[in-house]
């Protein structure tokens, strides 16, 4: 059962804050468009009310991610490194070019901090296979978020999937 929040998070449109602080509203009324400096709400509130000059008023999330994330049903072949074991099948839930959020299947007991690599194929037309080395950054129960190691963050395939792919 989804609470009063998830549910208003579902209804609010996203804003993607651009790396000047800037955000870029829409008003799902009157396609109104307005850049608006959101930097102080970064340390604290990211859902805002937002009062359109048609008088609408609708809500907002900004997203303050560095890199696009997108939604993804990917099936994966996740391994932990040493001194950590662990492997198994995951779902990828979604992925960006920093990071991917994956659900394990099963008892784990993946730990922040640890290494590991995740073995996935791309649904594209070229359907490519990426491997890629991360550091867990977020576990919550089975959903797990890493980060990719740097110098594999910036991939022309990832990239063309992420801004083209289906």
């Amino acid at each position: 059962m989804m609470t009063k929040r998830q549910q208003d998070d579902d209804t609010a449109e996203r804003a993607f804050v651009r790396a000047d602080g800037n955000a870029t509203l829409v008003c799902p009324q009157c396609n109104c468009v307005k850049i608006v400096p959101v930097m102080q709400y970064k340390e604290r509130q990211h859902r805002l009310q937002v009062r359109c000059t048609c008088a609408h008023v609708f809500k907002i999330n900004l997203d303050f991610r560095q890199c696009y994330r997108k939604t993804t049903k990917l099936a994966g072949i996740y391994a932990l490194k040493p001194p950590a074991v662990g492997g198994g099948m995951v779902r990828i839930h979604n992925i960006s070019l920093s990071g991917i959020c994956f659900e394990v299947t099963g008892v784990h007991n993946i730990q922040l901090g640890q290494k590991g690599r995740i073995d996935f194929t791309l649904d594209n037309k070229k359907e490519t296979r990426l491997i890629r080395e991360f550091t867990v950054r977020s576990v919550t129960g089975p959903m797990i978020g890493g980060e990719f190691k740097k110098e594999q963050q910036y991939e022309k395939e990832l990239g063309f999937y992420l801004r083209f792919g289906p």
